[in-house]
């Protein structure tokens, strides 16, 4: 037993190395690509156009975000501890952005992007960076597993989280029938066309450097659907799929309005501006 968990134990450490070494040497080919984008953008090489400057600035800003994570990985060994920095911001708009900026990837792999947002704003407390890549891990995830012709959505909705209630509210609070099924969270899914995963992996596939047996489908490296996780529990959130077998799946994630830190010190009296209560199942 001992010496089985001695080889588990190697490869774990190999694959941390591993990656670690992978992400430092990432650094380098991130500041060639951010150093050109700089270039064509300040007219060094050429005239640019307005849309070609603001896809140039996309460029550096991805850049940028990337040796940010890059150096968050190096500090903590490899691992992924999460710890948020929630600031007020509205999600609505940060979905809006990432929904513009990989249109042009799936257009390139032949696929529909689509979203489904309220028209007004959804402003509460969260970290908008780590909060946006669990996001784009998950829509990777689906481009990657979701063959050229098929469709990707996103969609956000308030949603009304009864453990949530249950488990941090005062009881006072709690037999307030009229403020009950308030919303006190928001729900974001990523629902794909794709191969699907079938439920024995439904658990599996959140844990670290797993990837889905699927046939037909591209292997990945195991990580992206475990930092998203991390970072939706670093929350105080909740994190699942729902998915069938040759008709895709849908990545779901729930997001408190109040934070963790602070849900435990006051009342659930939190409430987002100006949107509709959706009551869905815990």
């Amino acid at each position: 037993m001992s010496s089985s968990a001695g080889v588990i134990a190697g490869q774990v450490d190999a694959k941390s190395t591993g990656l670690a070494m992978a992400v430092h040497d990432l650094k380098g080919y991130l500041a060639v690509i951010s150093g050109q984008a700089k270039l064509l953008r300040a007219g060094k090489l050429g005239a640019v156009t307005p849309p070609q400057a603001e896809a140039l600035a996309d460029i550096v800003s991805g850049c940028q975000q990337i040796q940010t994570q890059i150096a968050e990985l190096l500090k903590m060994g490899g691992s992924a501890e999460w710890k948020p920095l929630p600031g007020s911001a509205d999600l609505r708009q940060s979905l809006l952005h990432v929904h513009e900026s990989l249109q042009p990837e799936f257009s390139e792999s032949q696929l529909r992007l689509e979203i489904a947002v309220c028209d007004r704003p959804m402003v509460f407390p969260f970290d908008v960076r780590l909060v946006t890549r669990a996001l784009m891990n998950l829509l990777e995830n689906a481009r990657r597993f979701t063959a050229p012709g098929g469709s990707v959505s996103i969609s956000l909705v308030p949603h009304f989280w009864e453990r949530r209630i249950a488990n941090l509210c005062p009881p006072f609070e709690r037999r307030r029938g009229d403020e009950r099924n308030a919303p006190n969270a928001v729900k974001i899914v990523v629902a794909d066309t794709g191969c699907g995963i079938s439920p024995e992996y439904h658990q599996e596939i959140f844990e670290e450097y797993f990837s889905t047996p699927a046939p037909g489908c591209r292997a990945s490296s195991g990580l992206g659907l475990a930092i998203a996780r991390k970072i939706v529990l670093a929350h105080g959130g909740k994190i699942w799929v729902e998915s069938i077998v040759g008709q895709g799946s849908s990545f779901c994630f729930l997001i408190p309005w109040v934070p963790p830190h602070v849900a435990r010190r006051v009342p659930c009296k939190t409430k987002v501006k100006d949107v509709e209560a959706t009551q869905c199942e815990d």
